[in-house]
């Protein structure tokens, strides 16, 4: 789904970048030592607020983030300014995952698919505000399967009960920040409809997004992509699983949040546990 936004005229994609993540706590983590002294520290001389500074940090993330794309179109297209065209190389990229595909593209947006990022949600609304959220929900028996064959892809492989537990890290978190944010800033997107009907839901996305639909977005599902073989694997866990205690906890999960829409008015409880996890992870770190 990051490379089919990321086809989109307007769109950028990226690899995954945990850096950003890393910076907003660091970012945090900065504001709260330049406050921690009342009137003799920096920020809290003045009482300089914690949102104003995150945005600063967004705004400096931004411009990194738009400078390394030009660099990685340079590498990939040459000079393309000079010469007004896109030449495309096969070798380098394939055709339906283009960084742009047209010297014309604004590209003033980007797309992170992180998963780390869910961890990270109340500090990244702060660092961005006008960040859109899109969740993808998917059935935790994949997730985990998915996670196990991860050596096929070069990652590091989960054992199940591993995978199933990491779905839920990310997958609770998620909803919070569904129920945190509402339906204005997040859209959940149920997975089997990325195979049923991708063009449609491509479609809600982008007018989610506020963007125009764009035919080129549909490339990239032409083939797919990171495959550690799911389907092969999924019933033969299906059937190791049953009376599985942290697969029950994690299917009475899923069922809740299907059940559930996304909400249309932010929920200040939810944002209130975002927080929470976030400032527990943070206590007592410091980067000096």
């Amino acid at each position: 789904m990051t490379w089919a936004l990321g086809q989109h005229p307007n769109i950028q994609t990226m690899p995954e970048t945990a850096w950003i993540a890393s910076f907003a706590t660091g970012s945090y983590l900065s504001w709260v030592k330049g406050s921690e002294r009342a009137q003799f520290s920096h920020l809290s001389n003045v009482n300089f607020p914690l949102d104003p500074f995150m945005v600063r940090a967004g705004e400096a993330v931004d411009r990194i983030v738009h400078d390394v794309f030009a660099v990685r179109c340079e590498q990939y297209y040459g000079a393309y300014k000079a010469l007004g065209k896109l030449s495309y190389n096969s070798r380098k990229i394939p055709a339906r995952l283009q960084l742009m595909r047209s010297i014309d593209d604004p590209k003033q947006r980007w797309v992170d698919g992180t998963p780390l990022n869910t961890q990270y949600l109340w500090i990244l609304s702060r660092m961005f505000p006008d960040a859109m959220f899109i969740h993808h929900l998917r059935r935790p028996d994949e997730v985990a399967t998915s996670l196990e064959g991860f050596a096929k892809v070069g990652a590091n492989p989960q054992p199940l009960e591993d995978g199933l537990r990491t779905w839920m890290q990310h997958t609770e978190n998620a909803w919070y920040a569904e129920r945190a944010f509402g339906s204005g800033k997040v859209f959940r997107v149920d997975f089997y409809r990325v195979v049923e009907d991708p063009e449609e839901l491509l479609r809600e996305i982008l007018g989610f997004l506020g963007e125009d639909y764009s035919s080129h977005c549909m490339l990239p599902f032409a083939k797919k992509m990171n495959s550690s073989e799911v389907d092969d694997k999924r019933e033969e866990n299906l059937a190791r699983l049953r009376g599985n205690e942290v697969y029950q906890t994690a299917e009475a999960l899923y069922a809740q949040i299907r059940s559930a829409p996304v909400p249309s008015a932010p929920e200040v409880e939810a944002e209130g546990i975002l927080r929470q996890r976030f400032l527990d992870y943070c206590h007592e770190r410091s980067l000096v």
